[in-house]
């Protein structure tokens, strides 16, 4: 597993865990519950149940109990001025194909494009938008002018087609097989749509294996390993299709070890379920999830790599950088990410971290922006997340609670308002038993009441 890039799929009872690996490393990890089912990429014949102008979006029904949010700038393009109002464009109970990009998070709904497309690993179909296009990832000028033209003369007019970064290596012939077959499955879906019934599933629905070999499979990948047989048989069926290529670095892994434990990749998961990441030279960093934002701290602690301290600063911050990116893509962290860096003052360090930042952004297969770190060392990244958070299917949240100090005082103040209203009477409290404890530890309070009220407080536990 060090010779390059490896998937590792775990198709278990109840869950399919996914695992990337590239050169011995651990940079992606999935895990799908048959319960609650991933729906990115799929394509439904909606249904509009609610228009919002002041959120300039539709609020669609996909199928029995999933509703998914649309933002109107995610319609097709259409001839003319665009009204100022998009809401004008569509109707309450209006039939609109739509996509599902995000899974729902809680109390959410998912959230949806007009903008369809139909992805393999090569290309991808546009059925609403004409022309060829080409990956901004390929740099080649030749390549890229030879991709266009010849995607030009196999796209049909009223269709479009991207050719996606793993194109640049893969023969003609076969990318026009994959797309031929593209096409094929998207006028299959949608003939005769006013007649389908609605809301409907069109194509690319939740099929896990499916997905994972949409989403994660490239020409770069030097082996995908499947434990179970008919998981197998799903992600050959697939490849067949979509990535002929691939037919020969699939195969099935039948040894007695957990695959996921042959390869490591459990350690890694558990790791996931910890704030704290240790890094080789002794420093650490945290990170917290919050609604709003994912704050990601580096702690030097003890480190010692150089005798310099700017020259260990900016070695402890690279290789914190590395471990975070690492960590962003396994954990599936999306949105406002602060990253607290140690401070430093060498600008011709901090621009060389900043450098070896946009490395790390490009590996990511996520789009992935950031600000410039700022005088307090802290740098902004902002980063698109398609799926439900690694640590949320791992963790459960837990409410915040009052400490038991708080609880305790708040039994104090109110046996004082009840001994002034009964002057000279007893009072008493009824307790747990940790407030019990914690009161027996702080006794001074039981004497400071005494005076105050001129009434003896006694407990009852609760």
């Amino acid at each position: 597993m060090k010779d390059g890039k490896h998937i590792l799929i775990n198709d278990a009872i109840g869950e399919t865990r996914m695992a990337i690996m590239q050169y011995g490393t651990v940079t992606d990890i999935r895990v799908f519950r048959d319960q609650a089912p991933s729906y990115v990429g799929a394509i439904y014949l909606g249904r509009v149940t609610r228009l919002s102008s002041e959120l300039q979006a539709a609020f669609v029904e996909l199928e029995n109990g999933l509703d998914g949010f649309l933002p109107l700038k995610n319609l097709p393009k259409t001839p003319g001025k665009k009204p100022k109002d998009l809401t004008t464009l569509l109707h309450q109970g209006q039939r609109l194909i739509v996509q599902v990009t995000a899974d729902a998070k809680p109390g959410k709904s998912c959230k949806l494009t007009a903008k369809v497309e139909l992805i393999s690993t090569s290309i991808v179909i546009h059925p609403f938008r004409t022309g060829a296009f080409v990956s901004s990832r390929i740099k080649d000028p030749e390549k890229r002018s030879a991709l266009k033209l010849f995607g030009e003369e196999i796209v049909p007019d009223d269709i479009g087609l991207t050719f996606r970064n793993e194109a640049e290596d893969i023969p003609f012939d076969q990318l026009k097989m994959t797309a031929s077959e593209m096409i094929k499955i998207w006028r299959h879906a949608s003939k005769e749509i006013k007649n389908k019934k609605c809301p409907s599933l069109l194509s690319q629905g939740p099929n896990v294996i499916e997905q994972i070999m949409r989403e994660y499979s490239s020409s770069d990948i030097k082996s995908i390993l499947i434990d179970q047989a008919s998981a197998l048989k799903e992600a050959t069926s697939w490849a067949k299709s979509f990535a002929p290529g691939l037919l020969d670095v699939i195969s099935h892994y039948n040894e007695k070890t957990p695959l996921f434990n042959q390869y490591q990749v459990t350690d890694d998961i558990e790791g996931v379920t910890s704030p704290e990441v240790m890094l080789n030279s002794g420093a650490w960093i945290t990170i917290e999830e919050t609604e709003a934002l994912t704050a990601i701290d580096v702690n030097m602690g003890k480190a010692t790599v150089s005798k310099d301290t700017q020259t260990a600063i900016f070695s402890i911050n690279r290789e914190a950088a590395r471990e975070i990116f690492r960590q962003i893509r396994l954990r599936g962290i999306g949105g406002l990410i602060v990253i607290d860096f140690i401070d430093m003052t060498d600008k011709g360090n901090m621009k060389s971290l900043l450098h070896f930042v946009d490395e790390l952004i490009f590996d990511d297969p996520m789009p992935l922006q950031r600000g410039n770190i700022s005088s307090f060392g802290l740098l902004e990244l902002t980063r698109r997340s398609k799926n439900i958070p690694l640590d949320s299917l791992l963790l459960e949240k837990k409410v915040a609670i009052k400490s038991v100090a708080a609880k305790c005082l708040d039994i104090i103040r109110t046996a004082e308002q009840e001994a002034l209203n009964s002057p000279g009477l007893p009072v008493t409290i009824k307790i747990d038993n940790d407030e019990k404890k914690w009161l027996e530890d702080h006794s001074q309070i039981f004497d400071d009441f005494r005076i105050r009220t001129g009434s003896e407080l006694k407990m009852e536990r609760r």
